[in-house]
């Protein structure tokens, strides 16, 4: 599925999905870039420990949520192995702080109709063992991507080009809408002129001599996974599973060598990343968690920042529709009035979040305010599921037709934010006559069973967006296949209308209009039980300079990465 969603996220940790960007924004909110919160705590940071370190002079450690190892454009599936790829990996673009498109591994590109594209490379670029990338490298990793056995979840950048039914159906050999010009410069054509499609052009571009195979042989490209090797600002030196990934920097990066010699992700955890802050073992903790403990902690030090921005993402619990109890739109409904979100969101974030009714985030300009908020309301929950036939039961469980509103929740262990809402939610579901067992697991085992097995009756997770509110590739009919992101079995023909017509129209006025009625639409049939938006806290050592994260650009930004450097 596309780029876009990136990327699946342990939505306390915060969810797919960079999986880059997706959708060309031409009036961009006004997000600006992430600032640091404004404390009272003194400026002298003398007693810093993470400046007492022996490597505290050339490496830079974050804390992030553990990586799974797919280090390879087109199969990572979480932001956290997304990270590793984005420092390894270069695209054909990139994105400013506000969203729009920008050139990077081409010096300019020219479309006029938003169906072909013509890129121009840059002539300076090389893969790290010093081989040039060339036009034949982008076209490469387009055709993998085509392969008949490309089984990861970005098939949405290449399914709309001309050709590719052809090359990954049948007997072509090669895809119609890739060209190769010349060295320098490469041309794809799409069926449409879509408003989506620049997005497409996010990927990494992965060199044919290291990763090349015999089309419908991609195991042998695959078997390299975990020997990334790319144009990057980093290269990958070691990983250690469930510990960290490490990394030296690309000295001969096309833009200028970071600044920062060493770069390590370090796997933390809820309950370990505070301490690591404060002791100094990691200098940046990516998403931490938004509450008034953590930030009287973090205020205390003396030595640490929280910079902070309006999170593009969402939170939200899934139901799987091909049950039949699940399927009926009432019980859904009456799930969703059932649960005091806004309780939950007061408790765990502390005024610091607030709750969502859609799945486009709070900093998109297709943001909509005409939708039902569902407030708690158990009485008209129970009224609901009373229409509907769902009768209480001798235990206080509601019964239709031989079924019981009994559930088992698939969630993720670890997590404060799970800890935090497996009672509230069972309690207040148990007032309606539903019941509810949470069952934890890992949340690679979670993702898998949801995602590839689709043997779930609900889970909670969350989701990364991209920049365009596009979300053909969680919600579209066509994303309902093992491994697509549209787990839950949601098939609505107006639905379809809509995605289809949003990624169609160029105005940026009627697109707004058209997502917003997608939202509704959305927020009515509630294929999902939407949770919460919150802030977004990165939390950074004083002695890291220039790390200025924002909704739209991460840490792994060209902007971001190339200008961070130690003090």
């Amino acid at each position: 599925m596309r780029r876009k969603l990136a990327v699946l996220l342990a939505l306390v940790l915060v969810l797919s999905i960079f999986l880059a960007a997706c959708g060309q924004k031409d009036e961009p909110a006004d997000v600006g870039e992430g600032e640091p919160v404004e404390t009272e705590t003194p400026a002298d940071d003398v007693n810093n420990p993470a400046k007492g370190r022996s490597d505290a002079a050339d490496t830079l450690i974050i804390g992030t949520s553990e990586a799974k190892g797919e280090f390879m454009p087109g199969f990572s599936s979480s932001v956290y192995d997304g990270y590793v790829v984005d420092l390894i990996f270069d695209g054909l673009i990139s994105n400013d702080a506000a969203g729009n498109p920008v050139p990077h591994l081409a010096e300019k590109w020219e479309t006029d109709d938003n169906k072909t594209f013509t890129f121009y490379l840059r002539k300076d670029v090389k893969f790290t063992d010093g081989e040039p990338l060339t036009a034949e490298d982008v076209k490469f990793t387009y055709l993998l991507l085509s392969d008949p056995k490309y089984d990861g979840p970005r098939t949405s950048y290449v399914s709309d080009l001309v050709g590719y039914k052809e090359y990954h159906d049948g007997d072509a050999t090669d895809v119609e809408g890739i060209k190769v010009i010349d060295d320098h410069t490469i041309e794809f054509t799409f069926t449409e002129g879509l408003a989506t499609n620049i997005w497409n052009f996010g990927i990494g571009i992965m060199p044919k001599h290291i990763y090349g195979f015999e089309k419908g042989n991609i195991e042998t490209a695959k078997a390299k996974m975990l020997e990334p090797l790319g144009s990057g600002p980093y290269k990958l030196v070691k990983f250690e599973p469930k510990q960290y990934v490490e990394f030296e920097r690309n000295e001969d990066y096309f833009l200028g060598a970071p600044k920062v010699p060493k770069l390590i992700l370090k796997f933390t955890t809820p309950e370990t990343y505070m301490s690591e802050l404060e002791k100094g073992t990691i200098d940046v903790q990516l998403a931490t968690a938004t509450n008034n403990e953590n930030k009287e902690i973090i205020e205390g030090t003396g030595f640490l920042d929280i910079v902070s921005f309006p999170g593009n993402s969402y939170y939200y619990m899934g139901f799987n529709l091909r049950d039949p109890r699940l399927a009926d739109k009432n019980v859904r409904q009456a799930l969703v009035y059932g649960f005091n979100r806004e309780q939950f969101v007061n408790v765990y974030y502390q005024g610091y979040g607030a709750v969502c009714n859609q799945p486009i985030s709070q900093v998109s300009w297709a943001y909509s305010e005409d939708v039902n908020a569902y407030e708690y309301n158990p009485e008209k929950a129970i009224e609901i599921l009373e229409a509907a036939g769902w009768k209480e039961g001798p235990d206080g469980v509601r019964e239709k037709d031989g079924q019981r509103l009994e559930f088992i929740w698939d969630t993720y262990t670890e997590s404060r934010y799970v800890e935090t809402l497996i009672p509230m939610l069972k309690a207040d579901w148990e007032k309606i006559g539903v019941k509810v067992e949470a069952n934890l697991m890992e949340f690679n085992a979670l993702s898998e069973k949801v995602f590839d097995k689709r043997e779930f009756e609900m889970y909670n997770m969350g989701w990364s967006l991209s920049i365009d509110p596009d979300s053909y590739e969680i919600f579209h009919s066509s994303a309902d296949v093992p491994g697509g992101f549209n787990c839950m079995g949601f098939r609505n023909e107006k639905n379809d209308e809509l995605l289809e017509a949003g990624r169609r129209e160029v105005d940026p006025e009627k697109r707004a209009q058209i997502y917003q009625e997608w939202a509704a639409l959305i927020n009515e049939e509630l294929p999902y039980m939407f949770i919460n938006q919150g802030e977004n806290w990165d939390v950074v050592n004083k002695r890291v300079k220039n790390f200025n994260t924002s909704p739209y650009q991460k840490f792994t930004s060209p902007d971001i990465i190339l200008s961070v450097e130690l003090e």
